[in-house]
């Protein structure tokens, strides 16, 4: 059934997709094992070099992820999922479509066709472990790509599949070595890649026998984040409509000049989006604003007509 979620509406975002990314060796298969209940899926075959290791399906082809999705309640006692390497998962699931079409892989290189199908496979894949009840934790090695004069640190994700799975993602985490210390920083800078919607500082990563539920916690914080941007856009939605219905009542300079004073006590966000209404508003109904003043003037009243004499 079509459900339409209006703008008013608080937006629940349960299971938050990360990606974290950095150079080989710096823990972050250790980091994933940090995940509650959690299943990784092995793609490049490194989990034996991982500290805390838990429950990991090594990966083969992508028949072995077709059989643990159709297996019944395979997944049932897990929580979350790690993709260990998202860039590997997708050669991986490019083979598969290059077994299945081969007209969408000549050559074993994906045709424009084909690349949207890797796009559209991947999205459905993840939207459908999200549906399942899964935190879905996604890690990739780090590739340095020059910009102009200027080295910036990607996850290293190949061709159009790069933009695809930056789209999917609710956070995306760089892993960097700060002297002896690994940190974690979500924001975006001119050195590397980032997306870090809960403005979080960048975190200090324990030891790993002390990380023991460092992403479990990271993810109960981001959901937390999320649902309170959502609930916050809402809210001022919600504002907004309602100062358009008070405005559409207003007849007179005096009405909307109070109404000046108000909304000067709105949120930023707000602010702007009711300023706008009450200057059209007044507009329509032949109220102007004296930009000078910033007030709104009574409409000029026209003078009367001279009576004409009969004599």
């Amino acid at each position: 059934m079509m459900k339409i979620v209006k703008a008013t509406d608080a937006i629940p975002v349960e299971h938050p997709v990360f990606l974290l990314f950095g150079q080989p060796g710096i823990c972050k298969s250790s980091l994933g094992y940090s995940m509650p209940d959690v299943l990784t899926l092995d793609f490049d075959k490194g989990a034996h070099r991982a500290a805390n290791r838990k429950d990991t399906l090594i990966i083969d082809s992508w028949a072995d992820v077709t059989a643990l999705m159709h297996a019944g309640q395979a997944l049932d006692p897990y929580r979350s999922v790690v993709v260990d390497t998202v860039g590997r998962c997708l050669d991986v699931m490019t083979a598969e479509i290059a077994r299945e079409s081969p007209k969408l892989a000549p050559n074993g290189n994906l045709s424009q066709q084909g690349w949207g199908t890797l796009k559209t496979r991947f999205r459905t894949w993840i939207a459908s472990l999200r549906a399942l009840g899964k935190d879905v934790l996604l890690i990739a090695h780090d590739k340095e790509d020059k910009d102009g004069d200027v080295r910036v640190v990607r996850p290293e994700i190949v061709g159009g599949s790069y933009g695809e799975v930056m789209k999917i993602a609710d956070f995306v985490g760089y892993v960097y070595m700060n002297g002896r210390e690994r940190v974690l920083d979500f924001n975006p800078t001119d050195r590397w890649i980032g997306k870090n919607p809960a403005g979080w500082a960048p975190f200090p990563i324990p030891p790993i026998g002390k990380a023991q539920a460092f992403m479990a916690d990271l993810y109960a914080q981001g959901r937390e984040a999320l649902g309170k941007i959502s609930e916050a856009s809402a809210i001022a939605t919600q504002q907004v409509d309602d100062w358009r219905a008070q405005i559409d009542t207003f007849t007179t300079a005096d009405e909307f000049n109070r109404a000046v004073t108000e909304i000067k006590q709105l949120a930023p966000v707000v602010l702007p989006q009711v300023a706008k209404l009450l200057l059209e508003a007044a507009e329509r109904k032949g109220i102007p604003f004296d930009k000078v003043t910033k007030r709104f003037l009574a409409p000029a009243t026209p003078e009367p007509e001279p009576v004409g004499s009969l004599l």
